[in-house]
């Protein structure tokens, strides 16, 4: 694929589940600017400024916090009850969910694959990682993710407190999950897609599947289940707190962040449940899931 063809995908993926005018507006205008060559000025101010805080909060961070600060938030993550899963059931401010999709079975190392193609830039990536981390921890284990923020303004939603998976480790009996972190938080390339990656997000991020095609995040799950055309629930709700806040309160089935990301979570473990042919059964066959799944 020539260097002009994929840039021009890449652009698509920016203007990223343009749920209202004024977020088009904004990818615009941050087009513009790219297209300007503005963006290499902006990254140097960015760069003198910016500056990494722990989890106790802060700013966004260009950078991205490794070691045991991280390590204690995707802990805290995996601890959720299930009795709070329960509670919060289908959840509230839901404006996504995974829907059926046709295609030959997706595999890794025998297991089914859930495939996650991002960017950490993108506030709607940053809102679905707590949901997928937390969906994928009740079948696994995570390891060496990291924390960041998504890009400041212009972009909508910005500085939403967030995980990344760029060079992070997934261990599970059940499922194998394989990231695509594409661009930084400053929009500089990460990782390169491969061609079929590449494949499977042209054929199902795009019509009939959704109305924003080329939108992230794209999850495929085993190729039976995907959740295209943007993230499970609106960032804003994570706006101004810290990572720890976050983690925590996803274990407080009354928490707002608990009924939407929770909420999130279920039905993506409804959709990796049917992948595993419901495996592990403590998980998929909770009477959540086995609702959920219904509406698949």
């Amino acid at each position: 694929m020539g260097k002009a063809s994929r840039n021009k995908r890449l652009n698509a993926r920016e203007r990223i589940a343009a749920q209202q005018e004024a977020q088009r507006r904004a990818a615009r205008q941050r087009q513009l600017l790219i297209t300007g060559g503005s963006i290499v000025a902006v990254a140097a101010i960015v760069a003198v400024f910016v500056v990494v805080k722990a989890v106790s909060g802060g700013p966004a961070a260009a950078k991205t916090v490794h070691g045991s600060s991280a390590a204690a938030v995707v802990n805290t993550i995996a601890r959720v009850p299930a009795s709070t899963l329960s509670a919060v059931g289908a959840g509230t401010g839901q404006t996504n969910a995974p829907k059926k999709i046709p295609g030959t079975p997706l595999t890794v190392n025998g297991k089914p694959e859930v495939l996650y193609m991002g960017a950490e830039y993108c506030p709607f990536c940053a809102a679905e990682r707590w949901a997928l981390t937390l969906a994928l921890s009740r079948f696994g284990t995570f390891s060496g993710v990291g924390l960041i923020r998504s890009a400041g303004k212009p972009e909508v939603f910005p500085n939403t407190p967030t995980l990344t998976y760029y060079k992070s480790g997934y261990t599970s009996k059940y499922v194998s999950f394989v990231p695509v972190e594409e661009q930084t938080v400053t929009h500089a390339p990460l990782q390169t897609a491969t061609g079929g990656q590449n494949a499977l997000m042209a054929r199902y991020d795009a019509a009939p599947y959704t109305q924003t095609p080329g939108s992230i995040p794209f999850i495929d799950f085993a190729n039976q289940y995907g959740l295209i055309g943007g993230s499970s629930y609106q960032p804003s709700i994570l706006h101004g707190m810290t990572w720890s806040q976050v983690a925590t309160a996803l274990s407080n089935p009354a928490s707002p962040v608990a009924k939407q990301v929770d909420g999130a979570a279920n039905r993506l473990i409804a959709a990796i449940c049917k992948i595993t042919n419901n495996q592990p059964a403590n998980v998929c066959t909770a009477p959540t899931i086995k609702t959920l799944q219904g509406n698949l």
